[in-house]
């Protein structure tokens, strides 16, 4: 009885003893799996060649958007205080930089949340996001439906144009550049946690991304 009683005691100490050497903590490898099943890379490799394209165009396309709104909005001979907004009163100039910094704010909150979880910052960008495009139809619908509002059908939709394209391109611009960031903390994680993604199989359309620990 008493070797029986050495052994049970013995199995208890390695059994309490296993969970600390769990790896790397489970919410960063969730984290990492939420990333690797959004943006779907191949493998390793590919990852560093959608960080970089993806670093690259959304850089393109925020500094495509500068130039447009300096070239079209900034310096173009438009009357910035006509028709000013009915939401907080702001001119055309003014409303061309809020579209712009709501669309850029609104997809770091929308990528962020999607991977972490998160509810708050989610309903955040989706304010801003409702905000934004009632700055970009104001001018057009504007023009349309209320007579007392100073600015032509035409002048009405070309400053709906602007602003929309404005929209679209930071909010795509800025989408891509959060992806690259996070596609360079996964590539960190891994590395920094000597863990290796296992790809996709190619027999499944259910099959899971996976991290494996390197031996």
């Amino acid at each position: 009885m008493a070797a029986e009683e050495s052994m049970l005691d013995a199995t208890a100490l390695h059994d309490e003893g296993s969970p600390a050497t769990t790896g790397p903590l489970p919410r960063e490898t969730e984290f990492a799996e939420r990333i690797i099943r959004r943006l779907n890379p191949q493998n390793q490799q590919q990852m560093f060649e959608m960080a970089a394209r993806h670093s690259k165009v959304g850089g393109m396309l925020i500094t495509l958007m500068i130039v447009v709104w300096w070239l079209l909005i900034g310096v173009k001979n438009d009357d910035m205080t006509a028709a000013p907004s009915v939401f907080f009163g702001l001119d055309f100039g003014e409303v061309a930089l809020a579209v712009m910094t709501l669309s850029l704010l609104s997809a770091v909150l929308t990528e962020l949340s999607r991977d972490m979880g998160k509810i708050l910052p989610s309903t955040v960008a989706g304010g801003m996001l409702i905000l934004a495009g009632l700055y970009v139809a104001e001018p057009m619908v504007s023009s349309l439906f209320l007579s007392q509002f100073d600015l032509t059908v035409g002048e009405g939709l070309y400053r709906t144009l602007r602003l929309g394209a404005l929209w679209a391109g930071m909010s795509i611009g800025t989408n891509l550049i959060v992806n690259a960031m996070l596609l360079n903390w996964l590539i960190r994680f891994l590395d920094s946690n000597e863990m290796d993604f296992s790809g996709r199989g190619d027999t499944s359309q259910e099959m899971d991304a996976r991290l494996m620990t390197g031996e």
